[in-house]
């Protein structure tokens, strides 16, 4: 079935298998009330549409897209003027792939939807596709086994909000200009890697929120210039490994209520402040196997006389400057200031205050060889903190660059064994 060039009026039910394409400028318009497409038949692939208009009923879930139907297929959609962009309920094995997805701007958050809403589906993926403008990007509720990659969410609340979700697996994606990249809450066995979290910017916006999960696998990841780049509460075995955290106020905000958390080999450059949290015991492990974490911090301050890699004593990765920041919001605007450097460096070297950090034992001499920066995408408009982000950038500009360096030589490497 072909829809041509123009508007066709909806809403469109599908009530059999149907394979609906959009010729160049096809327009499926709702009245303003309901879903604008209703799919109810297994087996449905829609594509090339743009659909607009929906209804803004929160108590009727009212949608772009409405699939109540298992294997369907989304394809070159674009999707406005809607409460949510697509809701999959209780759908088994669906496949989005380029949707570009944004809601109205400037409403109350109380009137807007999800990009995409999956409730109690499964085996779903979710590929190369933009959202924008609405409440969350992509909102997760009982939906397992889900692969989200390659999509870009920028300018909603949380970009990615996963309750009672497990095993599901998101990479290569882009996470910017938001309150929080990406929250996981309750959930169990998910693997986040190789995805960039960048310029949530503020002084309570968060790269990525880790609550209450079990076994997640935070891996390849790049936080750069967000209020926290990680947060961990309540992470039981969690891996977090090969991560840059670059330029953030604060890198990484331990509870001490999570339990047996490796948290090595990863960079954590030219953050405000590096940690906070993070020392009862059995709570983290910063060192495995003999190797820890880089952190900029340890290495100006630091020596390796042996030349193992190994820095030769170990380093408390917190400061009592940022839990008094994060007490007492007022005073942030004073810690970039020369005077608080100063203060900082004078209670590493004579400790006047009695406060538990987190200790790396065998802190790296070297950064570790961690992903490409070519995915770090600019800061978009002036949200967040014209401070922070210029701490960001020059962060990027000086301390990332003994991480650069080596990616671009193999970069070389592979050009020139293409040319032979």
């Amino acid at each position: 079935m072909r829809l041509g060039p123009g508007v066709h009026a909806g809403p469109l039910v599908i009530t059999r298998p149907t394979v609906l394409i959009g010729e160049r400028r096809a327009v499926l318009r709702g009245t303003g009330a309901g879903s604008v497409l209703v799919i109810e038949a297994p087996g449905t692939t829609v594509r090339g549409l743009r659909i607009e208009h929906g209804g803004r009923n929160v108590d009727r879930d009212d949608a772009g897209v409405m699939v109540r139907a298992d294997s369907v297929t989304l394809e070159d959609l674009v999707i406005r003027d809607v409460l949510f962009g697509v809701y999959l309920l209780k759908v088994r094995g669906a496949a989005l792939r380029r949707l570009d997805i944004e809601g109205p701007r400037g409403l109350p958050e109380s009137q807007t939807g999800n990009g995409i809403h999956l409730h109690s589906s499964r085996d779903v993926a979710i590929a190369d596709s933009r959202i924008a403008w609405m409440r969350d990007g992509m909102y997760f509720e009982y939906t397992d086994s889900v692969r989200v990659r390659g999509n870009r969410v920028s300018h909603v609340r949380f970009g990615l909000h996963y309750m009672f979700s497990h095993f599901n697996r998101f990479e290569r994606n882009v996470f910017d200009g938001n309150a929080a990249g990406a929250v996981i809450m309750n959930s169990n066995g998910l693997v986040i890697e190789d995805n960039v979290f960048a310029w949530n910017a503020g002084g309570r916006s968060f790269g990525l929120v880790l609550q209450t999960a079990t076994e997640p696998t935070v891996r390849g990841n790049l936080f750069v210039g967000n209020g926290t780049g990680t947060f961990f509460d309540n992470v039981v075995h969690g891996r977090y490994t090969g991560n840059l955290v670059a330029g953030n106020w604060l890198g990484l905000q331990l509870f001490d209520n999570s339990e047996a958390t490796e948290v090595t080999g990863n960079a954590v450059v030219g953050n405000t402040f590096d940690a906070t949290g993070g020392s009862a015991p059995g709570a983290y492990v910063f060192c495995a196997g003999g190797r820890g974490n880089y952190w900029q911090s340890a290495k100006d301050e630091g020596y390796d006389l042996d030349g193992d890699g190994i820095l030769d004593r170990p380093h408390q990765a917190g400061s009592p400057l940022a839990e008094l920041a994060r007490a007492r919001e007022g005073l942030r605007l004073f810690l970039g200031s020369p005077a608080a450097h100063a203060l900082h460096w004078a209670e590493r070297t004579f400790p006047a205050f009695s406060m538990d950090q987190a200790v790396d034992a065998c802190p790296l001499a070297r950064a570790p060889m961690l992903g490409e920066l070519a995915a770090l995408p600019p800061r978009e408009g002036e949200g967040g903190t014209k401070g922070q982000y210029a701490v960001a950038m020059a962060s990027l500009a000086a301390g990332v660059g003994v991480l650069v360096a080596p990616v671009r030589r193999r970069a070389k490497a592979r050009r020139r064994e293409s040319a032979a």
